[in-house]
């Protein structure tokens, strides 16, 4: 992969990621609210109504489920840029070929070609 290209996926990680911590920032305080510590109170804030409370508790646990993913999308990223870094971005893990730019423009954290990846997901070994 020429120095261009390089860049050019360099900073679409890093925008991802700038983007992506501003949501999890945003997540972090509506948990931190729904866990009652902006009331200064210990536990989850619950409405008053005892029908509303199942929706409270499903929302937060959805809540937590996207920052788990968020942080793990987050991990991923800082992965890739490291591999920016040390010259093996692009490059697949299980085959040492180049991965398609179109599958890196898709998903940027690749570290699978297509045919690894469906190898891999479809229970082969290499």
């Amino acid at each position: 992969m020429d120095k261009t290209t390089l860049e050019e996926f360099r900073q679409i990680l890093l925008d991802e990621r700038a983007r992506l911590l501003k949501d999890v920032s945003r997540n972090d305080k509506a948990l931190r609210h729904a866990d009652g510590e902006s009331e200064g109170t210990a536990g989850r804030a619950h409405s008053n109504h005892l029908a509303d409370q199942g929706s409270d508790e499903a929302e937060y646990e959805t809540k937590l489920l996207l920052s788990a993913s968020q942080n793990e999308y987050l991990r991923e990223i800082e992965d890739a840029l490291q591999r920016v870094e040390d010259g093996t971005y692009g490059v697949c893990e299980m085959t040492g070929q180049d991965i398609n730019l179109e599958r890196l423009r898709a998903i940027p954290t690749a570290r699978l070609s297509v045919e690894a990846q469906e190898k891999l997901e479809s229970g082969g070994n290499w």
